[in-house]
This record gives C-alpha cells, sequence and structure tokens, in this order.
C-alpha cells in the first residue's frame, strides 16, 4: 500500500530552484544611519572611555610654555668704506635662507647655549637629574619590570669616566634643546622665528634669546675668524714677496753694474748719451770742417801774387787789428795829402809820411798773410777733429751694441722685479684693507623681535586635543560599529537572504523572551497566545507555502532542516504542526531527526508510543498507533536512535510510510537532521514537496548557510525558501527594514503577545 502510494504521488516530480538575484551595487544611506543607530552604544561608550582616558592623561600632562623671537636676514648691507669684504654677504634666495635654518638647528650653535645658560644642570633637559616619575611614566611597560631583574638580564651598566659621563649628559641635552627647538621661515619672507618650548615661561624666552643672541655672535666670529685667517694667510705672503722684491732687485744691480750700464736720473744708460753727443759733435765738427774748407777754396781761388787780393776776405775785413791800421793807413793818407799842397814830394815831412804808409801797408800785408794762414790752419784742426770724433762714435758703437745685448736680459730682470713690487703692493693695499674690516664687521641678520615670556601654556591645547580626541574617539566608535557588523557574519533579513542566496523568505519567527513565557514551553505558548505575533510569523510561513511547490498548488509534504545544530529547527517544525492542526487541518509531524530525537521529551510522550524506528521496522499500522496531541489534535510520530538512519529512509518501507501518510493528513511535517551535520535530509529531500531552510537570525554563519543550501540545490531538493528563527524583534526593527519583523515590532497593536 506504501508503495503504489508514493509512486503515485511522486511521478514526474521535479524541483524548482530559485536563482540569486543581482542588485545594482548603491549605497544605502538610510542602512548606514540605522547601522550607527544600531550600535549607538558602542560609539557612545567609545567616546567615553577616549574622552576620560584623554582628560586623565591632560590633567598628568606638564604644561609647556613657547616663547619666540625673530631674526630679519640683512638685503642691504651698510657700506662704510668701499672695501671688498673677506667674507660676503649671505644670500637672499631659498636656499641660502634654508642653509641659516640648518645653522640654528645645529648641534655646535645649541651646544654653544647649553655650555652659556648650563643647562646641563637642569633636570628639565637632563634625565639624569631628574629623579621625579609622573603618573604617566607607569604606563610604560618597561617601569613595570624591576631594577634588579633589569640587572640579571642585561647586566650591570657600564661605569663611565666622569669626562665621557659628561659628554654623554651634554650630548642629551643638546638633542633635548633640539627637539624643542623649532626655526621657521613663513613664505615670501626674509625672517626666521626661534621658537622654544620649555616648562617654564621665563626659561622658554632665556633660551630663545640666548640662541638669537649666540647665533648672530657666531655670524660675527665667522666673519672675524675668515678676516684673522686671511690676514694671517696675506702676511706670510707679503713677507714671501718682500724676499722676492729684494732678491729680484739685488739680481738686476748687479747684472747692472757687471754690465755697466750705468743710469743718469733722466737720460737713461750714459753709453747712451756719451753716444749721442759724440755724434752731435761729430755733425758739429764736419759742419764746421765744410765750412772753414769752402773758405779756404775761396781762398785758394784769389791770385796769391799780392797780399792785398786778400783784403776782401771777411776775415780780413772783420780783423781788429787789420781795421785799426786801415784807420791810421786813412789818416796819413790824409795827411800826406795834406803835406803835398804844402810840401813837395822830397820834403823831409813828406818822406817821413810815406815812410809811415810804407810801414803801414807793411802791417797791414802781414796782418792779412797771417789770416790766410789761420784759415787754412782751421781747416787742418777741423779735418782732423773730425777724424778724431769718427774714430770715438765707431768706438762708442761697438761698446753701445754690446751693452744693448745686456740690456735685454737687464730689462727682463727689472720686468721681475717690478712684478714682484706691484704684487707686493697690492698684497699690502688688500693687507691694510682686511686689517681694517676687523673692526667694522657686522651680522647678516638682526633682531627684530625679542622672545617675551609667554602667560599662557602652548601644550597641552586642552580643548583641541579634547575635541581631536572626541572626533577621532568617534571615528574610531563608528568603524568598530562597522567593523562589528561586517565581523557579523549571520543574517539578520529577508532581503539579504534573497540577494546571497537566492531563496525567498517565508517567514520570521521571533523570539520569545522568558518574561513572556512566564515558564510555559514555546509550544504551549503559541497555543495559549493564538493572537500573538509569535503564532502569526507561523500563521505567514503557511501562507508564503501555499503556490511554493512545484504543482503549483499547497505543499502537502514539508520538511524542515537547517545548516547546523541549535538554529530552531525543531521548535518550528512542532510549533508549526500545532499551529496547522489547531486551525482544523489534519497534520502529521514525523520526527525524522534519529539522531538527536527531542519531541518525546518536550512534549513528554507516553515510552509505549510508536515510533519512526519501530514503525518503519515493524508491521502495517493503523493511525491508532500514533501520539494524538489533545491541544492541537496533531499526530505525532516521534524519533528513536538508530545506527544508520540513511538506509532506514532510504529503503522502500520509508516510501510507503510517506505514500500512507499522503493519503491519511492534509499537511505532513518532517523534523530532519542539519544538512551540515548529517546528510539524512538530502536523502529525505526526495520524499517532500517542500524544503523549509531554517536559519537562526545573526547566528548562523552566512558560509554555513550558502554551503547547506548549495548542498540541497545540487541534489534538486525541492527549496521553497528560508525561514528565520529567533528574531530579536526590538533590535530587528532597528535595521528598518521593511519585512514581517520589522511589522511585528511597530504594529503591535495586532498581537496578543
Amino acid at each position: 500500500m506504501y508503495d503504489q502510494a508514493y509512486h503515485d504521488k511522486n511521478e514526474n516530480q521535479q524541483s524548482v530552484v530559485p536563482q540569486p538575484q543581482d542588485d545594482d551595487d548603491v549605497i544605502d544611506l538610510r542602512a548606514l544611519a540605522l547601522v550607527l543607530l544600531r550600535r549607538k552604544w558602542i560609539i557612545i561608550n567609545t567616546v567615553l572611555f577616549c574622552s576620560v582616558v584623554a582628560v586623565l592623561i591632560l590633567f598628568q600632562l606638564t604644561p609647556r610654555f613657547t616663547a619666540s623671537s625673530m631674526l630679519a636676514m640683512e638685503t642691504r648691507q651698510n657700506q662704510v668704506v668701499d672695501v671688498q669684504a673677506v667674507m660676503s654677504g649671505m644670500g637672499t634666495d631659498v636656499a641660502a635662507i634654508k642653509t641659516e635654518i640648518d645653522v640654528l638647528q645645529s648641534r655646535r650653535l645649541v651646544g654653544k647655549a647649553v655650555d652659556q645658560l648650563n643647562l646641563v644642570n637642569d633636570p628639565e633637559f637632563n634625565g639624569a637629574l631628574n629623579t621625579e616619575r609622573s603618573l604617566l611614566s607607569y604606563l610604560n611597560p618597561i617601569n613595570w619590570v624591576p631594577d634588579s631583574l633589569k640587572r640579571s638580564i642585561f647586566g650591570e651598566a657600564p661605569v663611565l669616566a666622569a669626562d665621557v659621563q659628561a659628554e654623554r649628559e651634554r650630548a642629551q641635552v643638546v638633542d633635548s634643546i633640539v627637539g624643542r627647538l623649532s626655526i621657521t621661515n613663513p613664505p615670501r619672507s626674509y625672517t626666521i622665528t626661534i621658537a622654544f618650548e620649555s616648562a617654564h615661561p621665563a626659561k622658554a624666552a632665556r633660551i630663545a634669546n640666548g640662541i638669537a643672541d649666540l647665533y648672530l655672535t657666531d655670524q660675527l666670529e665667522a666673519k672675524f675668524e675668515a678676516t684673522q685667517r686671511a690676514n694671517e694667510w696675506l702676511n706670510g705672503r707679503i713677507f714671501d714677496l718682500r724676499e722676492n722684491v729684494r732678491t729680484s732687485e739685488v739680481q738686476a744691480q748687479q747684472f747692472r753694474e757687471e754690465n755697466r750700464l750705468i743710469q743718469t736720473a733722466s737720460a737713461g744708460l750714459v753709453s747712451d748719451q756719451q753716444l749721442a753727443q759724440v755724434n752731435s759733435r761729430l755733425i758739429d765738427a764736419r759742419t764746421d770742417l765744410a765750412r772753414t774748407e769752402a773758405r779756404f777754396s775761396q781762398i785758394s781761388d784769389i791770385s796769391q801774387s799780392d797780399v792785398t787780393d786778400y783784403a776782401g776776405l771777411s776775415e780780413v775785413l772783420d780783423s781788429p787789428l787789420i781795421q785799426r791800421l786801415r784807420e791810421q793807413q786813412s789818416q796819413v793818407l790824409r795827411n800826406r795829402a795834406e803835406l803835398g799842397t804844402r810840401y813837395g814830394p822830397k820834403h823831409p815831412r813828406m818822406i817821413n809820411v810815406e815812410a809811415e804808409l810804407t810801414d803801414i801797408d807793411s802791417n797791414i800785408k802781414s796782418e792779412i798773410r797771417k789770416v790766410v794762414n789761420g784759415i787754412q790752419n782751421e781747416v787742418d784742426v777741423a779735418r782732423a777733429r773730425v777724424t778724431a770724433l769718427e774714430q770715438n762714435l765707431e768706438q762708442l758703437t761697438v761698446e753701445n751694441v754690446a751693452l744693448n745685448r745686456a740690456q735685454v736680459q737687464l730689462r727682463e730682470l727689472e720686468r721681475e722685479a717690478e712684478a714682484n713690487r706691484v704684487l707686493l703692493e697690492t698684497f699690502l693695499a688688500r693687507f691694510k684693507e682686511t686689517t681694517n674690516q676687523q673692526d667694522i664687521q657686522q651680522a647678516d641678520a638682526r633682531i627684530i623681535s625679542r622672545a617675551d615670556v609667554p602667560l599662557y601654556p602652548s601644550f597641552p591645547n586642552k580643548k583641541l586635543i579634547l575635541a581631536l580626541v572626541i572626533f577621532a574617539a568617534t571615528g574610531l566608535g563608528v568603524g568598530l560599529a562597522f567593523l562589528l557588523e561586517m565581523l557579523d557574519n549571520g543574517y539578520r533579513t529577508l532581503e539579504q537572504i534573497k540577494q546571497d542566496l537566492g531563496l525567498r523568505g517565508v517567514g520570521i519567527i521571533p523570539m520569545l523572551m522568558s518574561n513572556k513565557l512566564q515558564g510555559v514551553s514555546v509550544e504551549d505558548y503559541l497555543l495559549e497566545k493564538p493572537s500573538s505575533s509569535f503564532a502569526e510569523s507561523h500563521r505567514n510561513v503557511h501562507a508564503a507555502m501555499l503556490y511554493s511547490g512545484p504543482r503549483q498548488n499547497t505543499p502537502q509534504v514539508v520538511m524542515a532542516t537547517s545548516s547546523v545544530p541549535g538554529e530552531g529547527k525543531s521548535t518550528f517544525s512542532l510549533c508549526y504542526a500545532r499551529l496547522m492542526a489547531r486551525s482544523g487541518m489534519k497534520v502529521l509531524l514525523v520526527e525524522a531527526d534519529l539522531r538527536r530525537p527531542v519531541v518525546k521529551a518536550r512534549l513528554k510522550l507516553d515510552e509505549n508510543q510508536a515510533d519512526l524506528v519501530s514503525v518503519l521496522e515493524g508491521t502495517e499500522m493503523g493511525g491508532q498507533q500514533l501520539h494524538k496531541d489533545e491541544a492541537s489534535g496533531l499526530h505525532i510520530l516521534s524519533g528513536k536512535g538508530h545506527p544508520d538512519p540513511q538506509k532506514l529512509f532510504g529503503g522502500e518501507k520509508f516510501a510507503g510510510f510517506m505514500a500512507w501518510a499522503r493519503e491519511n493528513y492534509d499537511l505532513v511535517v518532517l523534523d530532519t537532521p542539519p544538512v551540515l551535520a548529517v546528510s539524512d535530509a538530502v536523502v529525505l529531500s526526495h520524499h517532500v514537496d517542500a524544503v523549509l531552510y531554517v536559519v537562526q537570525w545573526e547566528t548562523t554563519p552566512k558560509k554555513s548557510v550558502e554551503t547547506g543550501v548549495s548542498q540541497l540545490r545540487e541534489t534538486g531538493a525541492p527549496l521553497a525558501g528560508v525561514v528565520v528563527t529567533q528574531v530579536n524583534i526590538k533590535r530587528h526593527q532597528s535595521y528598518g527594514y521593511g519585512d514581517q519583523g520589522y511589522y511585528y515590532g511597530t504594529k503591535s497593536g495586532y498581537y496578543s503577545n
């Protein structure tokens, strides 16, 4: 009977496998807001915790004060004298200003400030002198370790020499000062701000001003040292150049003396002067010779028979003696003329006069002969003079050629001496300039604003820090909220199930709190509160099942399974079957979970009542052998442990039993084992019209659900939908999805819970 009924009912049965539906990737702002609302206490507690911790830390922090001084880079230099400086002024480009900032932050300059201000002995900067420990230091796990344990692990600290220890402490103080020092340059400005942070406002101002003063002093010292080094170098070079000048001048003078290159103050070499003088005298001598020879030539042309022929010569005419004799002659001639008028030629007086004339003529002729002979002598003398001068000129010329050769080398020596002399004068002038510069050095910057003692601390800015902490804590809380949402790997809504699995949600079963049950079991509460949202949720499942079967009619045999144990599958099966039986349907509940049967214990059934194993292993049975629930009219066939349930469910007897159940009941509900635990549900799925997959709200991992559904799909199970159980309606409302669970909470007036 069972076999024939089974084959009639399952002929050409096919399963309908819905496929997942893809939705557009859109950002649901309302869903994000609901996540924040749902996790608001996570966010609030995170903000409160971080704020309290921040306040505690802020009150433990030592206030720090920042003092600032300002420098201006000099773009114009005072030029007292037109003298080029040894060290040029500072540039005004970005690289030059950046270099000066590096100088201000250099350990060398900071080290000078440490020494000048005696900061090594300041406990604020020298940790070796600071024995006080703040509350925050106890938060460092290293400080929790006892010193004895540290020594046993790391050994005793080496004992350092006093000078080494002092140098190490100084280096640590320099590091501390550098860490608190801030040097900035505003854009498009030639100013540099020196800011220093300290726990004491006066100390902050003192150190900021001290570094500014040291920077200017350092610039002056650098220029002074550069000038001093230049002076020392110039002094050494001047000494060497003096020796070079003296040596070159001595060499030139010695060469001049050895080669008799005697010079006068204005006319050059004496040999040149002598040659010029001899040449000039020779020219004059030759001129005189030509003139005397010309006069002598004139005399030679005159007949020498009569001396009186020479009377017309200019030399004769110019002779004073001859001129006097001519005058005497004229006087005697006048006397003779007078006497001739009175006396005759024989008169003694006439004879005396004639004798006197004769004497005068004789004297004149004698003088004329002397003049003529003198001219001839002049020619001879002039010729001899010319000859002597020519010989002298030839000798001087030969000597001068040799001297000129020597003078070439002399000029080379003189040029070397002159070059050394000019170089010496240049270095002497530069030495005097650099010497004078030491007294007029000026820095390339000036202090335009000295640091004042700050009145208010710059750190910590409690309001700002607290605001940032609140902001960051809010972000952290929001991040934690979304992280928890992401880590919450369970299903919350039917929409999620539809998107991920492609299955429709056929119902949401609310969770019953203990205050509502008041000691009543869930399945009894269902009957006592038929108008409750819990009962209505099961009715919704049945309503959704009306047209979910493959034959487009109400499924007669329904199987409930889940992924893992504990998801409320058995409770749902029992409640669903009782409620449908209470509504007037003839319903049979079959507990097919033979691994962990619970129905008999929960309903307190008689041990002698028939169970599924005894029915399948026994003979034919009648309806009177089944347990009947008096409260609902439900027929129950409980389960019992069996070593091989798959063999039992795969046999012909179970198939015949299912056919018999279809003929005798309006609805058959099978409570089956979890899919991932055992494969019984896969075998049983081929005997039913619809499979309801039970998923515990927010608990069952999505991967487990996907794996279980995939197994059923691969075997052709008639999946009708998913039932979400144990839903916290109040929390479910916070998700804001307009499904059944949402209205169970918002429309509570419709239910009597």
